[in-house]
């Protein structure tokens, strides 16, 4: 795996905690509809993003990247929709099994084009997550 592809792969990680924890700083600003759309957006955008780094990066191990970027996106969609309740948590859960399972075949199809258009939507898709607070 190039440097380039754990760089963009660790600021995945770095925008998820940074939004989280700004979130968790305004949880009780977070309603019901607000928290579906946290949970199911983020564990989505990140299955699918880390799915297909992964997946361009090693595409003769493509079990295991799948399981891999499986229980990364149902991690942060557990706990993203942990800041509101069970019934959220659970919309994270089955959100980031999808975008798990979807991520790596993209990625095995993918090139520098697709990652970096995924490198732009996981940054501006947590950066309107986080914003929508503010509304």
């Amino acid at each position: 795996m190039s440097l380039l592809l754990i760089l963009i792969f660790i600021s995945y990680l770095i925008v998820c905690f940074v939004s989280y924890t700004f979130l968790y700083k305004v949880k009780n600003l977070i309603g019901y509809h607000l928290g579906m759309n946290l949970a199911m957006s983020s564990s989505g955008v990140i299955g699918i993003a880390v799915g297909t780094v992964l997946g361009y990066a090693f595409p003769a191990h493509y079990t295991a990247i799948t399981i891999i970027t499986t229980v990364i996106a149902l991690v942060i969609g557990a706990i993203f929709g942990a800041l509101v309740d069970y019934q959220t948590l659970l919309s994270g859960l089955s959100s980031g099994v999808m975008a798990g399972i979807m991520g790596p075949m993209i990625g095995v199809i993918a090139d520098l084009g697709l990652i970096a258009f995924c490198t732009i939507l996981v940054y501006l898709t947590f950066g309107m997550l986080c914003f929508s607070i503010r509304s």
